[in-house]
């Protein structure tokens, strides 16, 4: 039971993962098509391979940073697939199956996965209070700037009769 457990627990896991590939060159897929660089040579070979250009691989995708939507998704199927195995362990502990024991693995993940919700959650409001911070210092200082450019005063610069002009003729130049 206790392995019927684990396996339990790995699926609610890796299922996801292998159901949400984004593309054929990630995971395992990226692995497998790896080649080396260097042909295949048996040592006591009397004629040498000829050194084969390696195929293009094209260069997977930038990881795209998550939503907020995606985020909260993944943390939503991840406590219900949670809760589920705890309330399926509870389930075959009560039906006599199995030892009171096999719910204690479930009941820890769960109680490890809300205690780290609870630091997201409070790394998220950190996270938003600071950007409001920002909008609200970027809105004064834009006000500031406002302010100072309505008090400006424009100078008029006196423009001299005679403008320097390096190219005249009668401009020569230091050592002629």
């Amino acid at each position: 039971m206790l392995y019927l457990a684990i396996v339990a627990v790995w699926a609610v896991v890796l299922v996801p993962m292998w159901l949400r590939r984004d593309t054929e060159a990630t995971g395992f897929t990226r692995l497998l098509h790896k080649r080396s660089d260097e042909p295949l040579v048996e040592e006591e070979a009397e004629e040498p391979v000829e050194a084969q250009e390696p195929e293009e691989i094209p260069e997977p995708r930038p990881h795209r940073p998550s939503s907020r939507a995606t985020v909260i998704a993944r943390r939503r199927r991840r406590t219900t697939g949670l809760t589920t195995l705890v309330l399926t362990a509870a389930a075959v502990v009560a039906s006599g199956f199995a030892p009171w024991w096999v719910t204690a693995p479930p009941v820890l993940l769960l109680a490890g996965h809300l205690a780290l919700l609870r630091v997201a959650v409070g790394m998220d409001t950190a996270r938003r209070q600071a950007a409001a911070q920002a909008r609200a210092h970027a809105r004064a200082r834009a006000r500031e700037a406002l302010h100072t450019a309505e008090n400006a005063v424009v100078i008029e610069l006196p423009t001299p009769e005679e403008v320097f002009d390096q190219y005249a003729a009668d401009r020569r130049a230091v050592g002629e």
